[in-house]
């Protein structure tokens, strides 16, 4: 899979003009143009993140439905430079990330009117709509502000990205030999066979003592291999530690447990219970020595 770029725009917007002046439509509309030619470079595939000061508001839409831009949670109620905003949602296939998330209205605003002291929300996050759910909260934290002396309080948004793994090559598994298959004469006897005839072909061959090496070499993995590889198990792959006894302890471990909790409540619950107790205590003191005696090895 190939991996999910990251695509984050800054900006800031033109204001909106006060009532009673007439606003400046090409400010507003070079601002747009410039963004829309930047978001057309931006592939498709990648995160599109595009925070900043819109210097806009936004109300609630009409209803409350799925493909809305905007969500329930706003403090406005939208001016022109909402409306901007919206339509240039819309046509991204982007959502206002901060107004899907419901906090208290001092941290939803993040601007306060210097003259009328009225909060407002004009600063946003804006995301793909199918990367919507990776944005877990949007809000504001009003002590950076006081911090370093702005008008506009930070807007902090939290975004869980999954990260897609890379697959990895697939390599030829290693060929395992059965070492307890030296212990059957008739394999023993099979495999001594075989290396005698190798024997016998090698001392009439023509070749130099280091090709004789690499086709010993060669002829030894090969019987090796054939009388004592390992049976391929089409099941659940065993761990190599995991002996017998413990399969078996550990099966006692889990009928003690189902007959503990068939007699809950009973005469004999106390007994079902220490059974339980100490087959899983014997359990983990086994496989304690069981990994160390294996990475010993």
């Amino acid at each position: 899979c190939k991996p999910i770029n990251i695509s984050l725009i800054a900006v800031y917007a033109p204001t909106n003009p006060p009532k009673g002046q007439k606003a400046n439509i090409d400010e507003s509309d070079t601002f747009y143009i410039n963004l829309q030619d930047t978001v057309d470079k931006v592939p498709k595939g990648d995160m599109l993140t595009i925070v900043g000061g819109f210097n806009a508001r936004v109300g609630k839409q009409d209803s409350q439905e799925p493909g809305n831009v905007i969500g329930p949670h706003t403090v406005d109620s939208t001016n022109e430079n909402g409306k901007r905003l919206i339509d240039f949602c819309n046509i991204n296939n982007l959502i206002v990330a901060n107004t899907f998330f419901q906090h208290k209205p001092i941290h939803q605003a993040s601007w306060m009117h210097p003259g009328k002291k009225v909060w407002h929300m004009l600063d946003y996050t804006l995301v793909n709509r199918k990367f919507r759910s990776i944005v877990e909260d949007v809000r504001v934290h009003r002590t950076a502000a006081g911090t370093i002396g702005m008008d506009h309080h930070l807007l902090w948004a939290k975004v869980k990205i999954h990260l897609r793994s890379r697959r990895k090559k697939q390599h030829a598994q290693p060929i395992r030999l059965d070492s307890k298959k030296l212990r059957d004469e008739k394999v023993v006897d099979a495999f001594q066979k075989d290396i005698k005839k190798m024997q016998e072909e090698m001392a009439n061959d023509t070749m130099t003592v280091d090709e004789k090496y690499v086709n010993f070499v060669k002829c030894i993995k090969r019987l090796g291999q054939e009388h004592f590889q390992q049976e391929q198990n089409n099941h659940r792959k065993q761990k190599e530690w995991l002996t017998d006894e413990i399969l078996d302890i550990v099966n006692k471990k889990a009928k003690a447990f189902l007959d503990w909790q068939n007699n809950r409540g009973t005469r004999t619950e106390q007994k079902h219970r220490d059974k339980y107790r100490m087959l899983r205590k014997l359990v983990k003191t086994k496989v304690d020595a069981r990994q160390t005696e294996y990475w010993d090895e």
